[in-house]
């Protein structure tokens, strides 16, 4: 599938900024489950935007404004073609335990997705609750597959109850909250488990095409979990929607939980209050560049 995504931020400062500098990650992943054909990106007021390449191998571009504006816009522009996903679980015949042993020679590279993070702390009642959805001797397949349904039934998503410093403590009580909440949460369960759990931030396509259901997802952007399996593969799977991620998933980054990877992140000096306001379309197409 090919899909052309923008995706724009704009701040408006209640009186001018002196200066500003953001960090982006909104460009789309290069990798073998998608193609990047094009991206832009697009600054007003007119700024140089330079890129790197952070711990977690995600594309950053930086900007810095250094004179009085009293808005800032960002427009991401991107065209990305997304593969056939291949069936990962398929020939895995073992337990949660079983996993865990085979994942243990690993352990120093996959240090940072077993360890609890800013966003999904091992908390006591996630660790009860893991010990519930995850025994050790059920199946690894049917268990991991059936906590992103228990999520998805014991869950509500419910825009505006929560936001990004939002406790999972609180996700937990209230029994409600938005894609990341229940990507935050379900990496809390595997990892308190033993088993590798990295955050992915995207995209996600979602209105019904022919043949297929909506989906539901962020109106900024869409968050899921990479389950990391003995095979050495990582498993996507979108708790939200209780499916495994597919080619109506585009990923832009990956790393311990949202902090590592939020579409984006500055500072500015001056007036003391701001507005956001964000839009993101996702829309299939033959596979030419959307230029409005």
């Amino acid at each position: 599938m090919i899909f052309n995504i923008v995706h724009t931020t704009a701040y408006e400062y209640s009186a001018p900024a002196i200066e500003s500098f953001t960090e982006l990650r909104v460009r789309p992943r290069q990798s073998n489950r998608q193609t990047v054909h094009n991206h832009v990106t697009e600054v007003t007021p007119r700024a140089v935007i330079d890129e790197f390449t952070d711990y977690y191998e995600n594309t950053v571009e930086c900007l810095s404004v250094p004179f009085r504006h009293k808005c800032l816009s960002v427009t991401s522009r991107s065209t990305v073609e997304t593969m056939p996903h291949k069936d990962a679980l398929s020939g895995l015949d073992l337990t949660v335990s079983e996993a865990v042993r085979l994942n243990w020679p690993r352990r120093r590279e996959l240090f940072d997705f077993l360890m609890p993070s800013m966003h999904a702390p091992i908390l006591p009642e996630i660790e009860s609750l893991s010990k519930k959805q995850l025994r050790s001797s059920d199946s690894f397949t049917e268990s991991i597959q059936g906590l992103s349904s228990f999520i998805f039934n014991n869950f509500t998503y419910m825009p505006g109850v929560t936001e990004v410093r939002t406790p999972l403590a609180e996700v937990l009580q209230k029994r409600q909250g938005v894609c990341q909440d229940f990507a935050h949460l379900m990496i809390a369960l595997v990892r308190s488990a033993g088993l590798p759990a990295r955050y992915v931030s995207g995209y996600i396509e979602t209105e019904p095409a022919i043949g297929s259901n909506g989906l539901v997802g962020a109106t900024a952007s869409h968050a899921w979990v990479e389950v990391y399996l003995p095979s050495g593969l990582w498993l996507g799977i979108d708790p939200t929607n209780n499916i495994l991620e597919g080619e109506r998933h585009v990923q832009i980054g990956i790393g311990r939980d949202y902090q590592d990877v939020p579409p984006l992140r500055g500072v500015f000096k001056g007036a003391e209050r701001q507005q956001l306001s964000v839009m993101v379309t996702v829309s299939r197409t033959t596979g030419e560049m959307v230029t409005n």
